[in-house]
């Protein structure tokens, strides 16, 4: 486990990286506002983008974060990120004010207890939020990560819990489950990154599961009868096994730009160098590959078995190109 005090000493040397330009996707509630907060905390003058639903209601938080950072720059975009389309339209934005970004952290999404959910795109709802869009946000902004030093891809979902996947349904068109999107979200995720890692090895990317953690998804996915219970009747049993919302946010901006978790090209920038500890175990077994599993803690969730079985069959170039062809045929309909 990374102490809570070996994050906060690393985070304190964000001051010594100079013109942070961070884009935070899902950044106005739970884990990415809160390290969206520590991030305005931390750096001295950054640059962040908040994608969101509703400019009016993140409005309180943007004047928080001024005030936390004054000579910050933060810029919200309101975008519904379940269309892949507004997610080509906000990076367009970004690109055209931007030429570097050093920070892409992700954490859209949500819960169901219902079927497959089709965008006007032929794509699940919660899967075009936990995989596809956030794909679409890495593969249009690879040129501004590849530009500058440290450059890091985070995606907050359940790194360390692959499972088999369905290599000839793999947006789930005819086998749809909660469970069977649970796993391929997952399990896209991992070898997406580990295929990315090595086509661009001037960013690193990181595939983190983020422990449980009392956010408002609940309020957010469900009505009042489904979110009262969970948040009333279940959450004081879960509460003492949780992480604490503001210690997440900081364990997030440590996964974000610390030294430990460095792209495979090692002349790039790293990050905040490390003040102690080693360079992080990649996916592929190889330290500092550039794609890393982790836990809340920050440490290394082994690999598990079916990533090197999927690896000796060239599944992350096979799931790569599927999401290349899904997402370009998704804006042409």
């Amino acid at each position: 486990m990374v102490s809570l005090k070996t994050v906060q000493a690393s985070n304190a040397g964000l001051r010594a990286l100079p013109n942070i330009t961070a884009l935070f996707v899902g950044g106005t509630s739970g884990i990415g506002q809160s390290t969206l907060r520590q991030l305005a905390r931390y750096a001295d003058s950054p640059t962040a983008y908040i994608i969101g639903r509703d400019k009016a209601r993140a409005s309180p938080f943007l004047s928080e974060l001024q005030q936390l950072s004054p000579k910050g720059r933060f810029h919200f975009i309101e975008a519904d990120v379940s269309l892949v389309r507004n997610v080509d339209a906000v990076c367009r934005q970004i690109a055209q004010q931007e030429k570097h970004l050093n920070f892409l952290f992700m954490t859209p999404g949500g819960i169901s207890l219902g079927g497959r959910n089709e965008t006007i795109e032929g794509i699940d709802y919660l899967f075009a939020l936990r995989y596809y869009s956030r794909m679409r946000f890495v593969q249009n902004l690879l040129p501004l990560l590849e530009s500058s030093g440290p450059s890091r891809v985070v995606s907050v979902y359940g790194g360390g819990f692959e499972f088999s996947i369905n290599p000839s349904d793999l947006d789930l068109k005819h086998n749809f489950s909660l469970l069977n999107a649970y796993k391929h979200s997952i399990t896209m995720t991992s070898l997406s990154m580990e295929h990315l890692a090595t086509t661009h090895p001037a960013v690193s990317f990181i595939h983190v599961y983020p422990g449980l953690v009392g956010t408002n998804i609940y309020t957010n996915s469900f009505p009042a009868p489904i979110s009262t219970f969970y948040n009333y009747g279940m959450w004081p049993f879960m509460w003492p096994f949780s992480v604490n919302l503001n210690e997440s946010g900081e364990r997030h901006l440590f996964h974000l730009s610390s030294a430990r978790y460095p792209a495979k090209q090692s002349s790039a920038t790293q990050g905040v160098p490390l003040e102690m500890g080693d360079v992080a175990t990649g996916t592929t077994g190889e330290t500092g590959s550039g794609a890393y599993l982790l836990n809340w803690k920050g440490d290394v969730r082994p690999s598990r078995e079916i990533l090197a079985q999927y690896r000796e069959q060239g599944m992350p170039e096979t799931v790569w190109r599927h999401t290349e062809t899904l997402l370009d045929k998704a804006v042409a309909r």
